[in-house]
């Protein structure tokens, strides 16, 4: 058997090698992997910052963490149900502005009391994803560097957005609800929802180089994300930050999302270990597939992996069985993330033989 220290290199290596073979086809790949219990904590970057400017990624570049603001939205949630401001049973237009609730769309034979906080938060609202809609695509590309407000998007949202099922009915992934779950937030607490994130998430768990696009400072570097389109790669950069908002608007780092993760699942966000249970705990969304407050669990070689996903092929995993975290991105529109996560797994565990 070899040693521990040229198996730590080994895997080193070999997640090194799996970045380079990735950053053939992505723009850029940026990977952190940290296992404490097996002695393993590393972090790389293949690839490049901006295919334009041909900048080599740095390890420590900021990257769009796209849909993975949904984990901070629902924790901020969590928060206030903790705290009793609020009970995920609540009709959403008890905290909506009226001028906002009154454009929310709604099934027939319902009204928009009977969609839920709960509903928003798993995706059983019975909208459709308006943020991929080609008429969203087509009002993007028309400004694509203007800023757009919450109530914006909001209204644009739900002036374009079509029903599939009445609330609670199914599971249906959509920017839609976490849009109004920002606005809600908001509307409960009296504070912009950038500095809710600041106050309590980044600040308590030392994500200094976490920023909200368009509402902060830049707080990095920001690395090109790329959207594919006939094989040609186009720069997103283009498109303002704010288009998303509390669905997806985050920066960060590969540092600072591991801070995160592993914070969350240390419970140092909550005040008790049942808010975090509640936290976790949501419906089966498709086979093998659960969705809770803004995070997910699925399973890949056997490991339940919880986290979230983002547009621009980031992803962040985290194994409570393991003590695994994971992070990263490929920074482009057609990544195959969980064929990439399953191709870590493999070299950080390649004794498993469900790998």
């Amino acid at each position: 058997m070899a040693a521990p220290s040229t198996q730590l290199q080994t895997r080193g290596e070999a997640l090194q090698a799996l970045i380079e073979q990735a950053a053939a086809d992505a723009p850029g790949v940026l990977l952190a992997v940290h296992a404490p219990l097996h002695g393993l904590d590393w972090a790389g970057a293949a690839g490049m910052s901006s295919l334009e400017g041909r900048e080599t990624l740095s390890v420590d570049a900021g990257f769009r963490i796209a849909s993975m603001s949904k984990t901070f939205t629902g924790v901020l949630v969590a928060q206030l149900l903790e705290r009793g401001s609020l009970t995920l049973a609540d009709p959403i237009s008890d905290y909506l502005p009226q001028d906002i609730a009154a454009l929310v769309p709604v099934a027939e034979g319902h009204v928009v009391s009977h969609i839920t906080i709960e509903h928003l938060l798993e995706h059983r609202a019975g909208f459709n994803d308006f943020a991929l809609s080609q008429e969203w695509l087509m009002e993007i590309a028309a400004d694509p560097g203007r800023a757009r407000t919450p109530a914006e998007i909001s209204r644009w949202a739900c002036a374009h957005t079509s029903l599939v099922g009445a609330p609670g009915e199914n599971y249906t992934y959509t920017d839609t609800g976490y849009v109004l779950l920002g606005i809600l937030l908001e509307s409960i607490t009296a504070t912009p929802y950038w500095q809710l994130c600041r106050e309590r998430i980044f600040d308590p768990l030392d994500m200094g180089e976490t920023w909200l696009e368009g509402y902060e400072e830049p707080r990095s570097a920001l690395s090109h994300p790329y959207v594919v389109m006939e094989g040609n790669y186009i720069d997103a950069l283009q498109i303002h930050g704010s288009v998303d908002w509390a669905a997806g608007g985050h920066v960060s780092t590969l540092e600072d999302i591991t801070r995160f993760l592993r914070g969350l699942f240390n419970c140092r966000l909550f005040g008790s270990i049942d808010t975090l249970d509640r936290f976790l705990t949501g419906p089966e969304a498709s086979a093998n597939y659960y969705y809770a407050m803004g995070v997910g669990r699925k399973q890949i070689h056997g490991m339940h992996l919880w986290g979230h996903l983002g547009h621009w092929g980031s992803f962040m995993s985290y194994c409570p069985e393991q003590r695994l975290s994971l992070c990263g991105t490929l920074n482009y529109d057609q990544a195959a993330h969980n064929d990439f996560i399953a191709e870590v797994l493999k070299v950080v565990f390649p004794d498993n033989r469900q790998a």
